[in-house]
């Protein structure tokens, strides 16, 4: 089970994303990224308070500290010790080099440490443990590969940046990594368990120490380098005309329909489903729709449409839009405001659907047909005109999201152009291999 020092390191995002804060300061911005990015949901309003990937260290550590007291006693030692096979035979792991990644070794510790948290990764996104992965064709090899690109992108990249950009840590810098650490270690009952979290994350002390120095780096990159006027950002100035670029930027709004709105619902649920919040109503409703056959299935998508008719026909005779938001929505993030959702046509956190409609659109605009999404149900989109106000109390945050594509793009450049050796026998490591 991970606890305080893995949760503390949740900010070294295992992706591109590590470059590009994720986490908004509008309430809209913030939301729009857990509300369209993940197609493994089943509607658009997914949990908003969905944590940053982007949080301190310190931000992990205090609310890890706020639900795990581990004033009980040590825990178990689960994880297994480290060792390395590879056809067989049983390798010397001391200063073994598993790759070497841009001139950079890595050695086996740091390479396991990166291998588990990628298997976290695929578990927390897809439900995949180590048994399901090795028994999926070429799943161990994605396992491989993903677990080099995250020490790309979480190690080597950062470096590289550090480097070509004349970025360092600063004294206090270097402090404030000692009392992370240190105030890390304190939270545990005893140095016992504080060793036996570590051996539970695959951590050695000097991984967790360099992974906080990481995490640093991190931030000193992004506030420089992709914020803030910074080398890769947009500048204010010229974000402020491009928003008012009706072929550039848009505000769009939309009454999400999903395909298991109309679904009955089993008796027990009849009783309490008025009180429930809205995402708990979406919970009661996916439950119910997954359990149907497909003819069942269809039909509630029937119903799903003919009240996303309804509402479309509401909309274009003048109805309050967002009236009709509150009365036949289930975009959890709309229910909470009425702002809408700003993003730019290059924007790939939105479905490319729902972005190319809203561009189609003018200013205020309503369209005349329901928009069918196989993933999240039924849209009825209004692109609403662009309020520089909100703009400007959202500037950096906004600006942010703009500069995604961009920077992701530059990210996944220097990362195809990195050149990887690896170790012998690399090609006889299988799931079994690491421990």
């Amino acid at each position: 089970m991970l606890k305080k020092i893995s949760a503390m390191l949740v900010a070294l995002t295992l992706s591109v994303c590590v470059f590009t804060s994720c986490g908004k300061s509008s309430s809209s911005d913030a939301e729009s990224s857990s509300s369209s990015s993940s197609a493994s949901e089943s509607d658009s309003s997914s949990d908003s308070s969905d944590s940053s990937s982007d949080a301190s260290a310190s931000q992990a550590d205090s609310s890890d500290a706020s639900s795990n007291n581990d004033s009980s006693g040590v825990s178990e030692v689960t994880a297994k010790d480290p060792s390395l096979t590879i056809d067989g035979k049983k390798i010397d792991i001391d200063n073994f080099t598993m790759c070497t990644i841009d001139g950079v070794d890595i050695d086996f510790m740091t390479f396991r440490y990166f291998y588990f948290e990628t298997i976290n990764q695929f578990t927390q996104e897809y439900g995949a443990n180590l048994d399901t992965i090795k028994n999926i064709s070429g799943g161990f090899d994605n396992l491989i590969k993903a677990t080099v690109e995250n020490i790309k992108n979480s190690r080597i990249i950062i470096d590289k940046l550090f480097k070509e950009n004349n970025l360092s840590l600063s004294e206090d810098d270097k402090k404030k990594i000692e009392e992370d650490f240190e105030s890390t270690k304190k939270s545990f009952s005893s140095e016992e368990e504080y060793k036996v979290q570590l051996l539970n994350a695959h951590l050695t002390e000097d991984i967790f120490k360099t992974n906080l120095e990481y995490l640093k780096k991190k931030d000193i990159i992004s506030s420089t380098l992709f914020t803030n006027d910074g080398k890769y950002a947009t500048k204010r100035a010229d974000f402020k005309n491009i928003v008012k670029d009706t072929s550039k930027y848009a505000c769009e709004t939309h009454i999400l329909i999903p395909f298991y709105a109309e679904v009955e619902l089993d008796e027990e649920t009849k009783k309490t489903y008025d009180s429930m919040t809205l995402e708990n109503k979406i919970t009661a409703k996916r439950e119910a729709y997954n359990k149907l056959d497909d003819a069942s299935k269809e039909k509630a998508k029937q119903a799903a449409k003919s009240k996303a008719d309804e509402a479309l026909k509401k909309a274009l005779a003048g109805e309050d839009f967002n009236e009709l938001i509150k009365q036949y929505g289930w975009d959890t993030s709309l229910a909470a405001n009425n702002v809408g959702y700003y993003f730019s046509k290059d924007n790939t956190t939105f479905p490319t659907e729902l972005v190319q409609k809203a561009f189609s659109l003018k200013e205020n605009e309503i369209d005349k047909e329901v928009l069918v999404h196989e993933t999240y149900g039924y849209f009825v989109v209004k692109r609403q005109a662009v309020d520089m106000a909100y703009v400007e109390k959202y500037l950096d945050s906004l600006i942010q999201e703009y500069d995604t594509p961009l920077v992701n793009k530059l990210i996944s450049e220097m990362n195809n152009n990195l050149e990887v050796k690896y170790c012998d026998g690399w090609d006889k490591i299988d799931a079994d291999s690491i421990n």
